[in-house]
């Protein structure tokens, strides 16, 4: 079992990675004492798979537990779900003692975690991440948030979880497509700060086989350890640091909020935004041929797209691209990769851009 602490101005959150759920209760009565309310914000279908576990686990730290449901999938990730989760917050009267528990994926994480963050101006948070995209990445580092219809991630806010509980053994109930989900987020910090783990990817045998438990151990640990390192030095993306994160993004979020997040998963679609912003560097002369290839090599071992199904309009891709984030004064900034394990943010006029696209059209 590995634990990292991240220390912010106003919060603390620690990470656990190899704990198991049923000693989860221990780690809950130590942060949460008096027995407060805890809602499990959850899935159906993980609720038929773990749902028995959780309760007991959490009941034996003294907290009084309910259930919230959502549906499962990016379209569900939005104002009508918070809307209900708000409801039954109301429904189990709880109160600013009481803790918001999200069990699940990328999309439990982001929506319990943002309505922890709004309901009676926030509550604690405790992340339970199964799945690995969401043990690598998204229940790590305080960002919570809904979709609109016209971009992804715009409605948030930043919300330190007290706990992220992460049980290696969750990731068995995955099915394959889940498991390559996560890994584009794993290759993506091998790119942005962890050349080692990079070639630890390219070394290993088949990478669905993140079946293996050491090698998923270990890919967990250096993800949540980058990740720790550079949020908790820029807890709020305003130094510039924290958005080395987002590499891989900017195309990704666009191409999900074009296809209206049916089309492609969100790893799946990170995995084309890192070969779009490769083909970008490679263009501006930022990096070397060899090294998009090393990139587009291992995301075909992952099982991840290399090239979109269908074409996308640049003329409106680039309007979608001109809605970012990251953009400042009407200009288009993207992570783009140096060489493996360095990246940097820069701004690019839209013709740069779309040279990204051109090379993940079919």
């Amino acid at each position: 079992m590995k634990e990292i602490s991240i220390r912010f101005a106003g919060a603390a959150c620690r990470i656990v990675i190899g704990g198991r759920l049923r000693d989860l209760g221990r780690s809950l009565a130590r942060i949460f004492p008096g027995g407060p309310r805890c809602l499990i914000v959850t899935h159906p279908r993980l609720k038929t798979l773990y749902g028995r576990s959780i309760e007991r686990s959490v009941r034996r730290s003294g907290m009084r537990p309910a259930f919230a449901l959502i549906p499962e999938g990016e379209t569900a990730k939005n104002l009508s779900a918070a809307r209900d989760l708000y409801r039954k917050c109301l429904a189990e009267k709880l109160d600013r003692s009481s803790v918001i528990l999200a069990f699940g994926g990328g999309v439990v994480g982001d929506t319990a975690g943002f309505v922890a963050a709004t309901y009676l101006r926030g509550l604690p948070l405790v992340q339970v991440p199964t799945t690995l995209l969401a043990m690598v990445d998204s229940s790590i580092g305080g960002k919570t948030g809904v979709d609109l219809p016209q971009a992804k991630n715009f409605i948030g806010a930043f919300h330190q979880p007290k706990l992220v509980w992460i049980d290696p053994a969750l990731l068995a109930s995955l099915p394959e497509r889940e498991i390559r989900n996560g890994l584009a987020e794993v290759i993506k910090y091998g790119v942005i700060a962890d050349r080692d783990l990079f070639g630890i990817l390219e070394r290993s045998g088949p990478l669905q086989a993140a079946g293996r438990r050491a090698l998923r151990e270990k890919m967990i640990a250096r993800c949540a350890a980058v990740k720790a390192r550079v949020v908790s030095r820029d807890e709020r993306e305003t130094r510039g640091l924290r958005e080395i994160l987002n590499f891989g993004h900017t195309w990704g979020h666009a191409i999900e909020t074009f296809t209206r997040y049916r089309a492609y998963s969100h790893g799946e679609a990170v995995a084309l935004g890192m070969r779009a912003a490769g083909a970008m560097a490679l263009h501006l002369g930022l990096w070397t041929r060899t090294d998009q290839d090393r990139l587009t090599g291992l995301l075909r071992r992952a099982g991840l797209p290399l090239r979109l199904k269908d074409g996308l309009p640049r003329k409106r891709m680039a309007e979608i691209l001109s809605r970012d984030k990251k953009n400042r004064s009407g200009l288009l900034r993207f992570v783009l990769p140096r060489r493996l394990g360095k990246v940097i943010v820069r701004t690019v006029p839209a013709s740069v851009a779309l040279k990204g696209l051109e090379a993940i059209q079919p």
